[in-house]
């Protein structure tokens, strides 16, 4: 079955169109789909924000059945913040509506003369006017537009910082999830859209429903009886924060100092002791997004591990009140908050260096964060410093670029990575700049990792080891992404393991895979990613890190005295992933992998 595909035209029109079969089948969905179209028919030339450029959201094979934590999507594009691949990824449920709608993946190109929304609905596309949504927040977008096209419809949508051009602008599906890392928001900025509503029809019948459900209850069986499930069941991925602070993994202004508050040892417990309400996927095991109410009135999502980190450790905020409406705020304005707690840590330690005149920010100031925050949601004549990004604005700052959390133009999370050679080596390569979050490499945080990872050591250091279970990482989020299943529960819990993964696609499409053609595919998208990068990052997608993180220890703290070995470890990468010993993938393995260049620019 070849993906069904709607191309939109903001400026001429739609159409729609099916993906060659061979994309399928080596590609599976998702993700995958998005890594063919980008390599194969984005034109060398085209700038991030041109026109041109195209916006593909994509579901993926499992999406839309009866599957649980099948319900995200992938949206990816050319990367303003670093010329190569940008990823977005969403939980929630529009991804399953877009399936069941019609339509596999969703092009995006052009750009529309006034701003618009797009809905899909009825077997209907439409484009309307979306002047009376600007300005609102993305819970306001999707309750207004739900509205209008009945509360079955599904809304992804733009906020304030989107309109305003933030460089690190993100998309929020449904009001509730938003699409991360940063880098696609501000694209579907660029093209005036503000939203896109989506009614589908009836779940999609499975190939083999007995088969699919079998393995949905064993999945389910084994997080009944987790202790990492119940724990992310009850706080989301803050669950993991006293493992992350007892690793070393927060480290405090900027990455300057090792050693943590109390406060971050107990704020754990403390996000427990509110009223929390789920907000998680439909019929998913393991909920994983909370709200936290501070009153009767007042409902904020539970801040997640990285924003913890950043808006926490790295600029200094102790108020649990504080870090909770600043979650709220970065999704009601749709900010990444790594992306957003980065260049405000960096931006306050380029005015604790004296590079700049302006002293508005300092560390632990709760109200100047705020402050900061909030004016990312307007458009100024003049952009503000700020909504540039920490891969710009070290260019403004001479002589930052040592302590800039940037690789490759995309702002790193605050987890430290000289903490974890796994974070270091997933943060130096990762094809969409500098964010581990790309492989879900969480597993440093886990007291026992699930059997199915190979290699482990009982060395916590053990550098060859951890280039072997990062590419087993790489691979698995891949799959996960193309299959369209939750890569929180496949790999933040481990709660599915391959086995259970190849029986869920098999059941659901018909396509019986191994563990070795699982393999395949999964390097197969990551080799494309690896070229796409190669040829239009900034910097020729150079792998390293900050200087801060490659070369200066920290004096105190758990991870003290400890530096990543990156370049024996890229050695290794790129050896085991049959690359050259620069980091290019070689013809051969192209040809091993069937992978063929671009014969069309269309």
């Amino acid at each position: 079955m070849a993906l069904r595909t709607l191309t939109i035209d903001l400026a001429r029109g739609h159409a729609r169109q099916f993906l060659p079969a061979t994309v399928e089948r080596d590609y599976l969905g998702g993700r995958g789909a998005i890594a063919w179209l980008l390599w194969h028919h984005l034109p060398p030339a085209t700038a991030p924000l041109a026109p041109e450029n195209v916006l593909v959201f994509a579901a993926g094979s499992l999406a839309g059945t009866s599957a649980f934590a099948s319900g995200g999507f992938v949206v990816g594009t050319r990367s303003p913040l670093t010329g190569a691949i940008a990823y977005s990824w969403a939980q929630g449920h529009w991804g399953a509506q877009l399936r069941r709608a019609g339509y596999d993946v969703l092009v995006i190109r052009g750009q529309a003369t006034n701003w618009v929304y797009l809905a899909i609905e009825d077997n209907q596309v439409q484009l309307h006017s979306a002047t009376h949504l600007l300005g609102a927040d993305t819970v306001a977008t999707a309750a207004m537009l739900q509205a209008r096209h009945g509360h079955e419809a599904t809304v992804v949508a733009l906020g304030p910082a989107g309109e305003a051009e933030v460089a690190y602008a993100s998309i929020v599906a449904e009001g509730r999830y938003p699409a991360e890392p940063a880098g696609t928001g501000v694209v579907m900025g660029a093209k005036r859209l503000k939203a896109i509503v989506v009614r589908g029809g009836p779940p999609l019948t499975a190939h083999d429903p007995q088969r699919m459900q079998a393995a949905l209850d064993v999945i389910r069986r084994r997080v009944e009886s987790s202790h990492v499930a119940a724990g992310l069941s009850e706080v989301g991925s803050s669950h993991l924060l006293t493992r992350a602070v007892e690793a070393g993994a927060f480290t405090e202004h900027n990455g300057q100092r090792g050693y943590v508050g109390e406060h971050m040892l107990t704020l754990r417990a403390s996000l427990t002791a509110h009223p929390r309400e789920s907000r998680g996927c439909q019929d998913c095991p393991m909920p994983c997004y909370f709200d936290l109410f501070q009153n009767p009135e007042v409902r904020r999502p539970v801040p997640e591990l990285e924003c913890v980190a950043g808006f926490g450790a790295w600029c200094g905020i102790t108020d649990l009140d504080c870090l909770t409406l600043l979650a709220d705020r970065c999704l009601r304005l749709g900010l990444d908050p790594v992306a957003t707690s980065a260049a405000v840590s960096f931006l306050m330690e380029c005015q604790e260096q004296g590079l700049t005149q302006q002293q508005s920010l300092v560390w632990g100031d709760g109200e100047a964060v705020l402050t900061a925050v909030e004016n990312l949601g307007r458009k100024h004549e003049k952009r503000d410093l700020l909504s540039l990004g920490v891969g710009e604005m070290q260019g403004v700052f001479w002589g930052s670029e040592t302590f800039a959390p940037q690789v490759k133009g995309q702002a790193m999370p605050a987890l430290d990575v000289r903490a974890s050679y796994l974070l270091a080596l997933a943060t130096a390569t990762a094809p969409i700049g500098g964010d581990y979050r790309y492989a879900m490499t969480y597993e440093p945080f886990h007291l026992a990792p699930p059997p199915w990872i190979p290699e482990q050591s009982g060395m916590p250091h053990d550098a060859y080891g951890k280039v072997a279970r990062l590419i087993w990482h790489e691979r698995f989020a891949a799959i996960l992404d193309a299959a369209g299943i939750c890569r929180r529960l496949g790999l933040m819990g481990y709660q599915l393991s391959p086995g259970e993964l190849l029986a869920l696609i098999a059941g659901a499409t018909g396509v019986v895979l191994t563990g070795a053609d699982m393999s395949r595919l999964g390097e197969r998208i990551l080799t494309v990613e690896r070229l796409f990068a190669r040829r239009y990052a900034d910097n020729g997608g150079l792998d390293t890190l900050p200087s801060r993180w490659l070369r200066e220890p920290l004096e105190d703290g758990p991870a003290a005295d400890q530096l990543p070995p990156l370049a024996s470890m890229l050695a290794a990468y790129y050896q085991r992933h049959g690359w050259s010993p620069a980091g290019d993938p070689t013809p051969e393995r192209l040809d091993e992998l069937g992978i063929k260049r671009p014969t069309s620019s269309a």
